[in-house]
């Protein structure tokens, strides 16, 4: 008789790190001061501020250091960390693994707003991971959202 797994865990960083080098935080500012002054010239003081406060939040967004959280995936659901999301609230899931490029979890929840969930698998195995959750959702290929292409191409 096979013995049903209760859980998975693994620890791995909330996000893939790119390393920004001087000249991706010289385009930045460049580009950010760029449309700064086109604001001032068209009069439109206030989206001019929020070019500014854009820019500063992309630079600091862009120097910040993943987190390194814990991640369960059980009978309840998969926990990210001290959130869980219930499998009563996910569509379908995705193992996106291309080694040694990609090794990820995508989540697609049932809610309208609520982007996919990219779950690092760090040293989990992904078959482990695959098997476990066709028990609870259904597997369905899930493509990149534009957020995430967007965010790939800018370095992030």
């Amino acid at each position: 008789m096979k013995k049903k797994l209760e859980k998975i865990e693994w620890v791995a960083p909330e996000y893939e790190f790119h390393k920004k080098s001087p000249d991706w935080f010289w385009t930045l500012g460049i580009i950010t001061l760029a449309l700064f002054l086109s604001t001032i010239l068209l009069h439109s003081f206030l989206f001019g501020f929020l070019i500014l406060l854009a820019g500063f939040s992309l630079a600091l967004y862009g120097a910040r250091r993943p987190n390194i959280v814990s991640f369960k995936i059980s009978t309840r659901g998969i926990h990210i960390g001290s959130r869980i999301y219930s499998y009563e609230n996910l569509k379908c899931f995705w193992v996106d693994y291309e080694p040694p490029y990609k090794k990820e979890l995508i989540v697609e929840s049932k809610k309208t707003f609520m982007p996919h969930i990219n779950i690092i698998l760090g040293d989990a195995d992904p078959i482990k991971i695959r098997n476990y959750l066709l028990q609870f959702l259904r597997e369905e290929k899930i493509e990149e959202s534009l957020t995430s292409a967007i965010a790939r191409v800018l370095g992030f």
